[in-house]
């Protein structure tokens, strides 16, 4: 880095704070009744006296300070710690009190005498004792029924070996898989339904494995294809195809609340979320273990690494972690570290574990044996990791308040060389706000600060907001990630290490007994690690959910996979395998599954294909009355249940059979540029993110999906819930679906799309079109009648298209066509085109602007009549459907 660069950041280092460490737990001397007493009488009255009106949780806490709460002064404001304790000198409650500082002097219109500053200062060289809250007489007691629920729940019993059942139709089965689903049917008197045709069974293959339709050209060689290992090949070429891991990726991203965005009260975008989005896609594919996968999201700052970019992609994992919803809104900051490390502790226990163990925050679980002490065994685990989404709370913050380039990850930086040009603008910058702080402070406590500028506004108020808005701007070039830089969401350790101590009713600031870091107690696991009390915790808690001898995370992963086969999993609730949950519907099947997914070295790939070359996922459609008497919901797998394609599914096979799809992986996300301001849903971002998708032609997995902003495309069908763990999304038939596939500029001109094609095709007759598109859209020939009864809709509409053009008005060329708002969405291909708008500015506040639709507009009668059809078979309940 060059000399001026080096001089720039350093301007830029001593304006934009950096937080020092923090001291987690209790006052060492809490019990103390002499230190106590001590604060009780020359503390506790001086703060409430001189400081609660401004900084306590019944007023504003300016600052982002709380000073009626030990933990609130520890961790202290928008300036860092306002206490360490044992460290006068190192703290800045008395250095604000002791006015040695001329930018900080608190209070500010009365200065405390002399004896009262040494009163505060021995309180914290004493430790900053502060009194017990009392407990509840409930916590710390044991309960009775855990011990009996963790001895006899099927769920946390140990994965033992089950035999391969005997059943009595033996040539039935095709593998061990199937004997498992015989037995239980002919246990209930089931016949099973016949296999599913080969035409069925490669459109459910390929749509399972890939979320892509199979291809005309792919259907008519696995049609021709006789031989015995034709079904294995298909598979194994799926399975390798880069589509899986788009696919397969997608389910996973569903279980990590995957979004580009904080959602909640202050919508803020994760610029660089899009990183971890690959890492899985990338994850799947490549068929990493299943186990390391997992370790990987916990602690992979914390694994070895072979090269710099197995340590990268490490780290980008850990973005598992960060990608949640998050309150940055949250005025005070303990309350929004512990928010943020209950919504971890909720995904890492649903996602893995398949237990809800955040229920146990405020009280102990009310069903499942995880007491509260073993939730705040998980709370010092995080507590003593650095969360890394680039975010900081405040309360009603604006511009670049929020953002924290600081507590992002950083990869890639050490080669990157400053631009003079950029460090010349950050040393300008760093000159006017020292330059406007110096105007703010000789105004204050002056009467001149109260005079009227020029718009009417006190001074004082005029340039205070002048020094937000320079800092803001400082933010913004001084951001490593605006040089050049890369940077990734995730967490690393913290700056400081230790345990947590119990939340009273799960208030962040009643603090109980400290409990020691550890895992939940209702899992016995002979080889767990113990804690490293230098490090979070983080790397033993992963290999505690991968040891070989915890059951429930291969029982969960295989119940996964089978869901995503099956359309349900041998337990429903797949996100909960506590007590409220479901129980398995073949148990040893799930243990069976759960074995085989750890012996073959974690590989979901394997256990995949082991599933789908089963005759069981073989199976028909087809109905049996003696079948749905006893098994209505097909439960015990008499046959394949058909299924609804999901969202992304629809909007993919819509641009496969247009010919639109790009099967290439766009670089990052419409997201990545934003800058980290609120979003507002009439803004201009959400405009900009509008664009980018009805432009984008890519898979859907790619789509920029920032929480509240969803393309329609996908929310329309049910996609994922992006708040919360999602391993099984609803399936709703509503009628804005139907209103969709009518109405939505994407679906019209993919349509319109398809028309264009088979017309261009001079070869075909109408026979042939009907045909060659019923081919491309639900992947099979049309049948007589349906070519009989599309010629003669397409000719009777080619004939209304003639005549109603001969009756419309001439129309000036280049005139748009009005939309309704209704009309205007962003589903996908094509979106509503927007009036042409100056570049946005975020501080102002952007009206609703009248939305004018891109005309869809075809060239002939012919196109429209044909477009219309296509549009009718792509509204189809056979194009939406899989048997």
């Amino acid at each position: 880095m060059n000399a001026g660069a080096r001089l720039a950041l350093s301007l830029a280092a001593s304006f934009l704070v950096a937080l020092p460490a923090v001291a987690w737990g209790q006052a060492a001397d809490a019990d103390d009744p002499a230190a106590i007493e001590f604060f009780e009488k020359k503390v506790r009255p001086l703060l409430a006296d001189n400081c609660y009106n401004c900084h306590s949780a019944n007023t504003n806490s300016q600052g982002g300070l709380r000073v009626d709460d030990r933990n609130g002064l520890v961790l202290g404001g928008d300036s860092g710690p306002a206490v360490v304790p044992g460290k006068p000198d190192e703290s800045l409650l008395i250095r604000a009190v002791s006015y040695s500082d001329a930018d900080l002097k608190m209070p500010p219109k009365k200065q405390l005498s002399a004896e009262q500053v040494a009163d505060l200062t021995r309180w914290i060289q004493d430790g900053a004792v502060w009194p017990k809250v009392r407990l509840p007489e409930a916590i710390g007691t044991s309960n009775p029924e855990y011990t009996e629920l963790t001895e006899k729940h099927w769920a946390w019993q140990p994965i033992r070996p089950v035999q391969v059942p005997m059943v009595r139709d033996t040539d039935w089965a095709r593998n061990e898989i199937d004997a498992f689903i015989l037995a239980r049917l002919e246990e209930k008197g089931i016949e099973p339904v016949g296999d599913a045709d080969k035409l069925v069974l490669i459109r459910r293959l390929t749509f399972d494995l890939t979320g892509l339709p199979p291809t005309p050209e792919e259907i008519e060689a696995f049609l021709g294809d006789a031989s015995a290992e034709a079904y294995e090949r298909l598979v194994d070429r799926l399975l390798a195809s880069p589509a899986f891991g788009e696919r397969w990726g997608r389910h996973w991203l569903d279980v990590a609340r995957y979004g580009e965005s904080t959602g909640s009260s202050r919508n803020l975008p994760y610029p660089h979320a899009w990183r971890y989005r690959d890492y899985v896609i990338d994850a799947f594919n490549d068929d990493k273990p299943c186990d390391q996968f997992i370790r990987e999201q916990i602690a992979g700052d914390l694994l070895p690494a072979n090269s710099p970019q197995q340590k990268v992609e490490q780290l980008v994992a850990t973005g598992f972690l960060a990608v949640g919803v998050k309150d940055v809104n949250q005025r005070f900051k303990i309350r929004f570290i512990m928010d943020n490390i209950d919504e971890q502790i909720d995904t890492v226990s649903r996602s893995i574990l398949g237990l809800t163990a955040s229920c146990a925050r405020c009280h102990d679980h009310k069903f499942d044996p995880i007491p509260t002490a073993d939730y705040y065994a998980l709370v010092g685990i995080f507590q003593s990791t650095d969360l890394c989404a680039g975010l900081r709370n405040k309360m009603g913050g604006g511009g670049l308040d929020y953002y924290d380039s600081q507590m992002l990850l950083r990869i890639g930086f050490e080669t990157k060389e400053m631009d003079p040009k950029a460090a010349k603008e950050i040393e300008k910058a760093t000159k006017k706000l020292a330059d406007a702080r110096a105007e703010l402070e000789a105004l204050r406590g002056k009467p001149e600060g109260d005079e009227p500028g020029d718009n009417g506004r006190p001074k004082r108020a005029a340039v205070r907001q002048k020094v937000k808005k320079l800092q803001n701007e400082l933010l913004a070039l001084a951001d490593p990630v605006a040089q050049g830089g890369q940077a990734a969401l995730g967490v690393r350790e913290g700056r400081s290490i230790g345990d947590a101590e119990i939340r009273i009713r799960g208030e962040a600031e009643k603090v109980g007994p400290v409990v020691p870091r550890g895992f939940l107690s209702l899992l016995h696991i002979p080889d767990a690690p113990s804690v490293n009390p230098r490090q979070s915790g983080r790397l033993e808690l992963a290999h505690w959910l991968t040891s070989a001898h915890n059951p429930l995370t291969p029982r969960v992963m295989a119940n996964r996979v089978w869901q995503h086969l099956f359309g349900a999993g041998l337990v429903k609730s797949v996100d909960n395998f506590g007590v409220t949950g479901d129980v398995p519907s073949h148990p040893e099947l799930l243990d069976y599954l759960a074995t085989r997914l750890v012996r073959d070295g974690w590989s979901v790939k394997k256990l995949i294909r082991a599933i789908v070359v089963s005759r069981a996922y073989r199976l028909s459609s087809a109905e049996s009355a003696a079948a749905v008497a006893v098994d209505p919901d097909a439960r015990l797998v008499w046959r394949h249940n058909p299924r609804r394609l999901d969202a992304e599914e629809i909007r993919d096979a819509a641009l496969s059979a247009s010919g639109r799809l790009d099967r290439a992986r766009p670089e990052g996300s419409a997201a990545k540029d934003l800058k980290v301001v609120e979003l507002r849903n009439n803004g201009p971002e959400a405009r900009q993110l509008s664009a980018a998708v009805g432009a984008s032609t890519h898979r859907s997995v790619y789509l920029p999906l920032v929480r509240g902003l969803t393309p329609t495309a996908l929310e329309v069908f049910d996609f994922a819930e992006q708040g919360m763990v999602t391993g099984s999304r609803s399936v709703t038939t509503v009628p804005t679906q139907a209103l969709y596939m009518l109405n939505d500029p994407f679906v019209r001109q993919q349509s319109l799309a398809i028309a264009d094609r088979l017309l261009a095709r001079s070869d075909l007759d109408d026979a042939a079109r009907v045909d060659w598109v019923y081919r491309r859209t639900v992947g099979r020939a049309a049948t007589p009648k349906e070519i009989a009864r599309a010629k003669e809709y397409v000719a009777a509409y080619a004939a209304v298209a003639v005549e109603l053009a001969a009756q419309a008005p001439p129309q000036v060329a280049g005139e748009p066509v009005a939309a309704t708002a209704d009309n205007g969405n962003d589903g996908g291909g094509a979106a509503p085109r927007k009036k042409p708008a100056p570049p946005p500015n975020p501080d102002d506040v952007v009206e609703d602007e009248p939305v004018v639709e891109e005309t869809i507009q075809p060239t002939n009668p012919a196109a429209a009549a044909w477009a219309s059809f296509c549009q009718a078979v792509l509204g189809s309940a056979e194009f939406r459907y899989l048997k």
